[in-house]
C-alpha cells in the first residue's frame, strides 16, 4: 500500500520527463522533494540545491532517480545537458 502510494506521486514527475516538459532540473522542485530527496538517500536541502545546480548530482543520484521513476537514465542526463548549455539568465538591476 505504502510502496503504491509513493508510485502514484513520482508519476507526476515521471510523466513530465516522459512528455518533454521539464526543461531544468528545478521544474520539479515543488513536487514531492521530501520524498524524493529521501528516496536518494541525500538531504533535503542538498537535494533542491543538486536541482538548481544540476551539474552538482553524482551519477549514482541520476540512475538511482531513473529507477525512482522507473524511466530511461538517458531522459535526466539529456535535461541536465541541455540546462548546462543554455546561456545564464541575466537579470537586469533597477536604478
Amino acid at each position: 500500500m505504502i510502496n503504491e502510494e509513493k508510485n502514484k506521486q513520482f508519476l507526476a514527475i515521471k510523466s513530465m520527463f516522459l512528455s518533454g516538459s521539464i526543461s531544468r532540473m528545478k521544474d520539479i522542485e515543488t513536487l514531492y522533494p521530501t520524498g524524493v530527496s529521501k528516496a536518494l538517500g541525500i538531504n533535503h536541502s542538498r537535494y533542491i540545491q543538486k536541482l538548481y545546480k544540476p551539474e552538482e548530482f553524482k551519477f549514482k543520484h541520476i540512475k538511482d532517480l531513473s529507477k525512482l521513476l522507473n524511466i530511461d537514465m538517458q531522459i535526466i542526463v539529456d535535461v541536465i545537458i541541455k540546462e548546462l548549455n543554455m546561456p545564464p539568465k541575466v537579470v537586469k538591476k533597477k536604478y
